[in-house]
């Protein structure tokens, strides 16, 4: 790949999702934000609690839904422990009203309802996704 081509210095270049369930998950992502998903999966160059991945695509975003045993899912979020602050991407939107309705048709759970940042910076909610992962989305209005 040219240096062109690469991802300005600090941006995400990947993002990986644990999911025991892949497709799932697929139908989630790809209801709720039209992520583009792999038909079929490529054996997961790792050994260990990694088995498969299936690549997905989003504009510039790349990654993969990493199948995991159950015992070896590392919740993004957990219901006993509400204040530890997770590593948490968040996606752009175009309405949270309407992403959150496909996200708790798909399976998903909402986590903070619409939210104003303030100061004319938009809005934010959180939910959990089908595989128990804590994500947000941010919207202008």
């Amino acid at each position: 790949m040219s240096d062109s081509k690469l991802p300005p210095y600090g941006q995400i270049c990947w993002l990986e999702v644990p999911v025991t369930d892949i497709e799932r998950a697929k139908d989630f992502y790809t209801s709720v934000f039209n992520w583009e998903c792999s038909p079929q999966g490529t054996p997961s160059p790792l050994t260990g609690a990694q088995d498969v991945i299936h690549m997905f695509t989003k504009g510039g975003l790349h990654g993969a839904f990493v199948t995991v045993a159950e015992d070896c899912m590392v919740k993004a979020y957990d219901e006993k422990s509400p204040g530890k602050a997770p590593v948490l991407p968040t996606f752009c939107v175009e309405s949270i009203e309407e992403t959150l309705k496909v996200v708790e048709s798909k399976g998903g759970r909402l986590h903070v309802p619409k939210t104003e940042i303030g100061g004319g910076m938009g809005f934010f909610a959180r939910f959990i996704d089908s595989e128990g992962n804590l994500q947000g989305i941010w919207a202008q209005n």
